[in-house]
């Protein structure tokens, strides 16, 4: 089965209510993309199946935290399409933290390789040799054991959400001001980033009527602010992430690190209140490791920054095992 028959697009855009400034916010549900919890990571691992198999390699090789909602898409669509599958996990403290999305991969005999967080690249190195060894052509995640090579391929899945949003505002004719959503290893954002540039040049070079709509409406330049809230880098790092991934200027990268809460994975009080009011007033989840910081970063930033009136976007990236892990806990 073709991936694409997998995932269930375009996904909704709905309104949700006003924000803190009398903005408009719409969310766009990623999370309901129609396999393995959707989210994100099912475009992303999408695009990175195609490209292991457009690149001839029989044997997919991850890298992630136990939490990894990329993690667990790619495990499950290796399972499903019987490609073996390899997961390289970096431990802090040598602790094998238990969560949903690990336990997702166990139950699937996913093999793991575990190591510590200063060896990650002569591990993957050494991961792909012993693969290599037993006459498999491996495909590692990131491309290459820094991390580079797979930035053209992993750019499509977002061009692609972008393009969608972009219909969306056009077909409705409500132009966003600002696009927010959680931003780690730069792949979500700098997708968009290029998918925003694709389709600003094509509709210029047309003559867009959508152009002209978003100028009338005030809106010049780009006519979105796409901007990452971090939840795991600091902003020099993860704009230059971003930057190498959308393939354009850091300058050209908003990515913010001031709602941080102090590193990947840690919250605060503020983020479990958000979380459960989403829950109790929309019916939908988020979670604190990404979309439940990156949704109250988003509400701090309206608070100083935001304009009465304004429509804006929170693309919902999905992490629903994680919203259980974060209700588990709060149970016991």
């Amino acid at each position: 089965m073709d991936m694409q028959c997998r995932l269930v697009t375009p996904t909704p855009i709905q309104y949700l209510g006003t924000g803190p400034g009398g903005q408009r916010i719409y969310i766009k549900r990623d999370d309901l993309l129609g396999f393995s919890f959707g989210g994100n990571k099912c475009r992303i691992a999408e695009v990175l199946f195609q490209d292991m198999r457009e690149k001839g390699c029989d044997f997919f090789v991850s890298y992630g935290s136990r939490k990894s909602n990329l993690n667990r898409v790619v495990g499950t669509l290796c399972k499903a399409e019987k490609i073996p599958c390899l997961v390289i996990t970096a431990l802090e403290d040598g602790e094998k933290e238990d969560t949903f999305n690990s336990r997702i991969l166990e139950r699937m005999e996913i093999q793991s390789v575990f190591c510590d967080k200063s060896h990650v690249r002569e591990t993957v190195e050494q991961t792909l040799a012993d693969l290599r060894e037993k006459g498999y052509h491996p495909y590692y995640i990131y491309g290459d054991s820094t991390g580079k090579g797979n930035e053209a391929a992993v750019r499509k899945a977002y061009a692609a959400a972008y393009e969608e949003i972009w219909q969306w505002e056009k077909q409705n004719r409500i132009y966003f001001r600002q696009i927010f959503h959680a931003s780690g290893t730069g792949m979500t954002q700098g997708g968009l980033i290029a998918g925003q540039r694709a389709m600003r040049e094509i509709e210029c070079h047309a003559g867009g009527e959508a152009i002209t709509e978003s100028v009338a409406a005030g809106i010049s330049g780009p006519p979105e602010q796409i901007i990452g809230i971090s939840v795991a880098r600091n902003a020099a790092r993860g704009a230059a992430e971003v930057a190498r991934f959308a393939g354009v200027p850091v300058d050209q990268v908003c990515f913010l690190d001031e709602y941080l809460c102090g590193g990947y994975g840690t919250y605060e009080e503020e983020i479990e209140r958000t979380i459960e009011h989403v829950m109790e007033q929309y019916g939908i989840p988020l979670d604190p490791t990404y979309t439940g910081k990156a949704f109250t970063g988003m509400m701090k930033w309206l608070e100083t920054h935001g304009n009465e009136g304004d429509p804006v976007l929170f693309i919902h990236t999905g992490g629903t095992p994680l919203y259980f892990d974060f209700i588990g806990k709060n149970m016991i």
